[in-house]
């Protein structure tokens, strides 16, 4: 064994005695005035491919490098790559900006909730698309009364399309105490319409009809369909023609990866 590991160290030593003598003067103690970058960046591509075929010569010859390596040859690379990763990672960010997860979002589906509408106690069906990421989305249903304290936003920047966005709840209003949070989406409401043009309505706009025998019914709206925040509080207004104190039914959207789980989150049935 002692002849094989003699046969594998010469020509790798003369290799590296190769090297050696190939390197200019400088780099063997280059003066930190005289030396240019360019020629400390040769000496260290020089001295490290010479690292590492006496790193293969000391593993031919059985021996463990790391104990026998004397302190001034000592190296931290870990310490070296991180700090050269963190610089790349700059670099990145820099060129191409910072970029978004790759983490693939499950596609939302729709989900089916049976709510009771404030004319009456009646269980009915509403189908709501979720916006958030379906693993951290929760929805919960709101009765109260207007003036409901909230500041309402729609297609706001960073936010889904079509998605009335709870900007800011009034402290003392009737959302807040109703557990409204800001970041809250919107996703159906109660307005209240004509009988007879209910017909016209598709499932997509009416998800269900409630109220008396009277000309005028409760229902529940699809808030993605209405185009301003302007039409919305025109629709919430409407709930007043069944008097002053009738109460409105709101369904909202959180993402509790970012705000508390609602009080009293709605439990999805079967479609």
């Amino acid at each position: 064994m002692a002849r094989m590991f003699a046969s594998r160290r010469w020509p790798l030593l003369a290799l590296c005695l190769a090297i050696r003598a190939a390197l200019p003067r400088t780099f063997a103690a280059p003066s930190a005035s005289a030396a240019s970058e360019s020629t400390w960046r040769e000496a260290y591509q020089a001295e490290l491919a010479r690292n590492e075929l006496l790193q293969q010569q000391l593993e031919s010859l059985g021996k463990d490098a790391s104990p026998e390596v004397p302190e001034a040859c000592e190296v931290d690379w870990e310490g070296s790559y991180q700090k050269l990763a963190a610089c790349n990672q700059q670099l990145e960010v820099a060129i191409y900006g910072e970029r978004k997860s790759t983490e693939e979002v499950p596609k939302a589906a729709p989900l089916a909730f049976e709510v009771s509408l404030p004319a009456s106690e009646t269980k009915e069906r509403v189908e709501v698309l979720g916006f958030r990421d379906p693993r951290k989305a929760s929805f919960f249903a709101v009765k109260a009364r207007l003036p409901l304290g909230l500041q309402l936003t729609k297609d706001a920047p960073n936010e889904p399309k079509n998605a009335f966005l709870v900007e800011a709840v009034a402290p003392e209003g009737a959302a807040a105490q109703s557990g409204v949070l800001a970041g809250d989406i919107l996703h159906a409401l109660t307005a209240v319409m004509d009988r007879s043009n209910l017909g016209i309505k598709t499932e997509d706009f009416v998800s269900s009809v409630v109220g008396g025998l009277g000309r005028w019914r409760q229902t529940i709206v699809d808030s993605s369909y209405i185009n301003t925040v302007d039409d919305l509080v025109d629709q919430l207004k409407s709930n007043t023609m069944l008097g002053s104190d009738t109460e409105v039914l709101l369904i909202f959207e959180r993402d509790v990866s970012a705000l508390p789980e609602p009080a009293e989150p709605l439990e999805a049935v079967p479609k």
